[in-house]
């Protein structure tokens, strides 16, 4: 799902808490750039932070979720606090999406092809 103006859903493991919100953006990681620069005070009870995680963040490239399709990952340490982020690409029903995930699969030494139907949604 990278390539095009996508919408992302961003679930944040972060000081103690868990949050869910969506952004848009061409790749994974540049939506949840995006995201983190834009998001107000209202949106994070540790606003104090979110510069931190932007830095921590910075030019890291998620991983894909082994045997997931349009699923990533990125981990760290934001000064001294560690977060976890999983980005889930949310658009349906696109083949480009699908195509890009089936490379990442084979890339990653998996044949999306022996997969039941089931696992290709």
């Amino acid at each position: 799902m990278r390539g095009k103006k996508t919408r992302y859903t961003f679930v944040l493991e972060f000081l103690g808490g868990t949050y869910v919100r969506q952004g848009c953006g061409v790749s994974p990681e540049l939506a949840l750039r995006a995201w983190l620069r834009l998001a107000s005070e209202e949106d994070f009870e540790w606003e104090c932070h979110r510069l931190e995680l932007l830095r921590a963040v910075g030019d890291k490239d998620a991983v894909p979720v082994e045997d997931c399709q349009n699923v990533w990952c990125l981990s760290g340490l934001a000064g001294d606090y560690l977060y976890l982020i999983h980005i889930i690409g949310t658009e349906s029903g696109s083949a480009t999406g699908r195509m890009i995930a089936e490379a990442q699969m084979e890339r990653m030494g998996s044949d999306s092809k022996l997969r039941g139907a089931r696992d290709r949604r």
